[in-house]
């Protein structure tokens, strides 16, 4: 016994237009989001590149650059630390396996993004632990000098 395609009893019209309907509102629907996500992504870039972070700016003083320093390490560990428990919520290639030099490499590569992640201003975490320890840090520098 042989079936006979859709085409020929005449069911298949109405299925491909509402198809291509589907189809095509689909695409343009994924375009536009894309083109929304693209927007946004150029918009925070700019936002970015116009706003100044402050744990960029020449410090001040020896105490003032070690204290940038130390708010930029922190964040740059922040986000190692995150980044690391992300990663380990994504399941390991069950084919090939991942050798102990790949999960070094990856660590290691993971730990120096996000050290430049941190350094071009990151989350602005820095910044806002530079902003609220600085008048303590710059007050004792003070006391110590009289």
């Amino acid at each position: 016994m042989q079936i006979a395609p859709l085409t020929a009893m005449g069911l298949n019209t109405s299925l491909a237009t509402d198809n291509s309907t589907y189809d095509s509102a689909k695409t343009a629907a994924e375009s536009a989001k894309f083109s929304e996500m693209l927007r946004d992504v150029q918009r925070k870039a700019e936002i970015a590149a116009r706003s100044e972070h402050v744990v960029n700016e020449a410090a001040l003083s020896k105490r003032d650059k070690e204290l940038k320093e130390a708010c930029k390490g922190f964040e740059a560990m922040f986000l190692s630390m995150m980044y690391k428990q992300m990663r380990a919520t994504v399941p390991e290639n069950k084919l090939f396996g991942e050798s102990n030099g790949q999960k070094i490499f990856m660590d290691m590569r993971d730990n120096e993004l996000m050290k430049t992640v941190a350094d071009s201003g990151g989350l602005g975490l820095a910044d806002l632990m530079y902003r609220q320890l600085s008048p303590q840090v710059n007050g004792q520098a003070g006391a110590q000098e009289k």
